[in-house]
């Protein structure tokens, strides 16, 4: 079988338990859509766990793009103007973005380890497109921002993929399934809050695990939805 989550944030007990419910084996493959870690206390384990497993696929999110930027530059030798640029960018993910967790964990972390870290999420793909029992699926962190139907996906900017909201209320393709993480569905309709949210071609599969409590997950060859609470 073939399983997509997002966005675990740090949750790794939630992470855990959902590959327990799904009976998670080698002969099935998940995706996992980015933002393994920040906000949530235990990052680091789920990005080691995800990075240990060869039937997982993960893309880039956001939050390993700051990630890779603030642990990048903390290692180089930096101009002045490049260490103002550096502070800029580690006070955004450290304050605004829930990194401070992550980040002191990460320095914690012997140097051979640290280094497999950043070598996995410079490695991460912007996005993944896949059959699966006939239907078409495009797989990204937040979709493809600024989207423009003539415009081949290699050519679209990092940012699109990574950081840009999409517009749920449209339809941006007719022979395929968008599916994406980013935006918490309770954002796209309160009514979904907790919960995977499918229409309009659109599988939105952040349902706010680290705020909520709740992971879900889809599975590809019957769009079935699959949820863990905590304690539970």
């Amino acid at each position: 079988m073939h399983y997509v989550v997002s966005d675990i944030h740090g949750c790794f007990g939630l992470y855990q338990r959902l590959l327990e419910e799904i009976s998670f084996s080698n002969r099935d493959i998940l995706f996992f859509l980015g933002d393994a870690a920040d906000r949530g206390p235990m990052g680091i384990e789920v990005m080691e766990d995800l990075m240990s497993r060869p039937n997982v696929i993960c893309l880039l999110g956001n939050h390993e793009d700051i990630f890779r930027k603030t642990a990048r530059g903390w290692e180089s030798r930096l101009s002045s103007d490049e260490e103002k640029a550096w502070q800029r960018t580690y006070l955004n993910w450290t304050g605004r973005n829930g990194g401070d967790l992550t980040w002191n964990a990460w320095l914690r972390l012997p140097e051979r380890r640290r280094g497999k870290l950043l070598d996995w999420m410079e490695g991460l793909s912007r996005f993944y497109e896949i059959t699966v029992n006939g239907r078409a699926f495009l797989l990204a962190h937040a979709g493809v921002g600024r989207y423009q139907a003539e415009k081949p996906l290699e050519d679209c900017e990092l940012h699109d993929f990574i950081w840009e909201r999409m517009d749920y209320r449209k339809r941006y393709y007719r022979d395929k399934l968008l599916v994406t993480g980013h935006t918490p569905t309770a954002f796209i309709d309160p009514a979904a809050a907790g919960r995977v949210w499918q229409h309009n071609n659109h599988i939105a599969i952040d349902c706010g695990a680290v705020y909520c409590g709740r992971l879900g997950c889809v599975c590809l060859e019957s769009l079935e939805e699959i949820y863990v609470t905590e304690g539970r």
